[in-house]
């Protein structure tokens, strides 16, 4: 398994001197242990990441907790790993309003986990069900997915450890009956059952009892063999009669080939469905990121790359000198965990946590990553595809296909983000495992897992899940407001692995897992064993628009940005609806303050002129506050 090196940063928000940096445990996905490697490396001022340009968070803590937030722990497990990267569908509520709810469960205190298979729960309109005390599966199962047909057919489909396949446990009635196994994957040309692990599956068909699945042969990391040129082939899965056949098993969608990549890495993938409408989205790290889509129920598809990775097929040690310095360039792209959410009218959104990676040691069968990168990578298919092929600058390369739309607080309100003790390692973002869901106006909600300044343990900090929205089907973005603070019934603790149920009505909906120690015993901190919590969450949607106060900014006032692009000058064309301080502040790709002015404005329109003939060509990002409320504009200059 090639090695994963992770360069944990202690940072300040946008700007930075010298950062130190430790090099940590490999990026497995299994929970094999690694050597840590003690060796320290400074980081130079330019290497302050590019993306900590959040909007500081608008609210207070006394707002944050009195949020009409109802948590309820329906749930535990001592595996604490519910995915290695993008969070599966674990949640469901039904049209009668009863809810199903899975994870990957175990009661075992060993590392061996012999018991682990899916944990499942049950809300009947009134109350929920005793917490389980054995797994649905009679055999080593995990990476659940919780789906029902159109005609009332409960089911979780999960990969077999005992037997390596993927089954499908299911009953034909939901919420009550016998649950029953049944194997999915095929059988290969000697009669043996394809070796398939970390699945995803949808329900969609114009009648909702068509299966979509998607899942990965076992790599030669876990013992697996070679597919078709590809160490970890992405193979897709349709059953249009709920399960009972399967009309297409082992297939390569077009492109999704060894022509283009060496192998799929596991969780780097979502799949989703609206009637006839089914699609893809894989995230990829040292890959392309990209959609594929089918508008006849799966039969065709087409592919959309989101961000276009600099190299195909990248090798590890293979090195990437883009502009041809002598230095080995750092990257952009995402951290493997995102979400994809089909909306009402069937275009794709995907999200991603934010990453910046390196193969500098050619020689070591290894890469590195920057745990302490901060950003909620966001597109959408109106954006269209990546065809720029990215841009350089500094040994930095990045692609701006995908805009950053959240991230890591800064909690203190000193306008930085000062994270002064241990990140515990999940190899993401500092604001990563996105989940979404839509309301019938839509609406889209977010819930993202983010590192949280001053909620910590004494040694390392807390994650908690944050939840922004849109009005404008992607355009603008509400600020984070944290949906898991200090509580006196569940007290704070590590809140990760949030699942949302996609259809939002008055409240989101959504299940997490909680403990009260950062990190992971399965993987990366390698943590003593305990017990996890899983909680059901909901939210009412009225208190996130009061709570955030950061209404579309037409509501009360306009900013135009124009020429963009430009080259010479460009106007900031401001209408306010009352005199206000207005502070601007022009930052570099890399986050470098370049201009700065702040002066009182009257009402009425405001015309103020920045001359930018000395800038270098590139992205910058015109951070503009208007009493008190802040707004971000990319510019993009030329020469």
């Amino acid at each position: 398994m090639i090695m994963k090196k992770a360069l944990l940063l202690t940072f300040i928000y946008f700007f930075g001197a010298n950062l130190m940096a430790q090099i940590a445990p490999n990026k497995a996905l299994n929970s094999s242990k690694k050597a840590l490697i003690n060796d320290k490396v400074i980081m130079s001022g330019d290497e302050v990441l590019k993306d900590l340009m959040q909007t500081p968070n608008t609210t207070t803590a006394a707002m944050r907790m009195a949020a009409p937030i109802n948590e309820e722990i329906v749930g535990s497990t001592t595996y604490d790993l519910q995915t290695n990267a993008a969070v599966m569908d674990r949640i469901l509520r039904h049209y009668d309003g009863t809810i199903s709810v899975a994870w990957s469960r175990s009661n075992e205190f060993n590392t061996s986990y012999s018991d682990r298979g899916t944990g499942y729960n049950f809300f009947d309109g009134t109350a929920w069900g005793a917490f389980p005390s054995a797994s649905l599966e009679s055999s080593r199962c995990g990476w659940p997915s919780m789906l029902a047909t159109g005609s009332g057919k409960e089911l979780a489909i999960a990969h077999n450890t005992t037997n390596s396949y993927f089954q499908m446990t299911y009953r034909d009635t939901i919420g009550s009956g016998a649950w029953n196994e049944q194997i999915v994957s095929a059988q290969d040309s000697i009669g043996l059952y394809r070796d398939l692990v970390w699945n995803r599956s949808t329900i969609g068909g114009l009648n909702e009892e068509t299966i979509h699945m998607i899942g990965v042969t076992a790599p030669s990391g876990l013992s697996g063999t070679i597919y078709n040129g590809l160490d970890g082939a992405l193979l897709y899965y349709r059953s249009q009669d709920g399960g009972v056949t399967w009309d297409i098993q082992d297939m390569q969608l077009p492109t999704i080939d060894s022509s283009m990549f060496t192998g799929f890495g596991g969780d780097s993938y979502a799949i989703k469905a609206q009637g006839e409408t089914v699609c893809i989205a894989f995230f990829g790290e040292w890959d392309d990121t990209f959609i594929m889509k089918s508008n006849d129920n799966g039969t065709t598809w087409t592919k959309t790359i989101v961000l276009d990775f600099p190299v195909d097929k990248y090798v590890t040690d293979q090195g990437l000198d883009i502009d041809n310095d002598g230095l080995m360039d750092t990257l952009y792209s995402t951290d493997g965990s995102g979400a994809l959410l089909l909306d009402n009218n069937g275009m794709a959104h995907v999200f991603a946590g934010n990453m910046r990676i390196l193969d500098a040691d050619l020689t070591d069968a290894g890469s590195s990553y920057f745990p302490g990168t901060n950003g909620l990578l966001y597109w959408n298919e109106s954006i269209g595809p990546d065809t720029t092929g990215g841009q350089i600058s500094n040994s930095v390369w990045w692609s701006d296909n995908m805009s950053v739309i959240a991230g890591a607080q800064d909690m203190d309100g000193d306008s930085s983000l000062s994270l002064v003790l241990d990140i515990a390692t999940y190899y993401s973002s500092l604001s990563s495992m996105p989940s979404c869901g839509i309301d019938a106006n839509g609406t889209i909600y977010v819930s993202f897992s983010s590192v949280m300044e001053g909620y910590d343990n004494g040694a390392q900090h807390y994650r908690h899940v944050n939840i922004i929205k849109s009005y404008d089907g992607g355009m603008n973005w509400t600020a984070p407001i944290d949906i898991t603070p200090i509580s006196l019934f569940l007290g704070m603790g590590e809140c990760v692995f949030a699942s949302m149920e996609r259809n939002v009505d008055d409240k989101v909906r959504l299940v997490y897992q909680k403990d009260m120690e950062p990190g992971l015993c399965v993987r990366g901190d390698e943590d003593a064993v305990g017990m996890n919590d899983i909680v059901y969450l909901e939210l009412d949607t009225n208190f996130i628009v009061s709570a955030i106060q950061n209404t579309p900014i037409q509501n009360n006032l306009s900013l135009e940005l124009y020429p963009n692009p430009t080259k010479n000058k460009t106007n900031i064309n401001l209408a306010l609806d009352k005199t206000s301080e207005v502070a601007i502040q022009v930052v570099d790709i890399l986050g470098r303050t370049v201009f700065f002015n702040a002066t009182t404005l009257t009402e009425g329109n405001s015309l103020v002129v920045l001359d930018i003939e000395d800038y270098d060509a590139g992205i910058y990002y015109i951070n503009t506050q208007i009493a008190g409320k802040a707004f971000s504009n990319k510019l993009v200059v030329t020469k």
